[in-house]
């Protein structure tokens, strides 16, 4: 007789769960720090301009660099094929996808690069699902202009929010 933890956790459903639990996680924290501690950091210590070409350098690199992991890896740790897939169902979840989609390439990329990140944002919006074959032109203009507007975005946000922090620190004299 085989434990009932090892039975549940024997079925694909669970350990795509699993699967996806871990990959959502490990993805948030890493975007968490690298949204508020590094461009925080950057973005105080060398300023919105230098700081933002800094911080747009990094961008890419870091998500061009998870892109190419995701299709080595070819597993939906993130579970956007999935989302994907259910775009074509029907069902709630499935007409708010198919709604995001029929506003238009450029809605989409404004509104997903704005509360995500590029490498979500060229995923999600690749032709197909479950296909993990890198970027096509079409998918390389996406990556870009999410790229643009995610950084101009965090670099606005973060940048105010560190030059009010500044203003007041040299209000009170912690720092000239």
């Amino acid at each position: 007789m085989s434990d009932p933890i090892t039975k549940v956790l024997s079925q694909p459903f669970a350990r795509r769960l699993g699967l996806w639990f871990g990959g959502v996680s490990a993805y948030y924290w890493g975007s968490w720090l690298y949204d508020y501690l590094f461009v925080s950091y950057i973005l105080w210590t060398y300023g919105n301009y230098e700081g933002g070409l800094i911080i747009m350098f990094a961008s890419v690199l870091l998500d061009l660099g998870t892109l190419k992991f995701y299709d080595w890896f070819k597993k939906d740790w993130l579970a956007l094929e999935t989302l994907k897939v259910t775009e074509t169902r029907e069902g709630r979840l499935g007409q708010v996808i198919k709604w995001l989609h029929n506003k238009g390439a450029l809605i989409t990329i404004v509104v997903l690069s704005v509360l995500t990140t590029p490498f979500i944002v060229t995923t999600f919006m690749r032709k197909g699902a479950h296909q993990y074959d890198g970027m096509s032109a079409r998918d390389a203009v996406i990556f870009i202009a999410s790229s643009v507007i995610s950084n101009l975005y965090w670099i606005v946000v973060i940048g105010s929010g560190v030059s009010i922090l500044k203003y007041l620190y040299s209000f009170v004299g912690i720092i000239n």
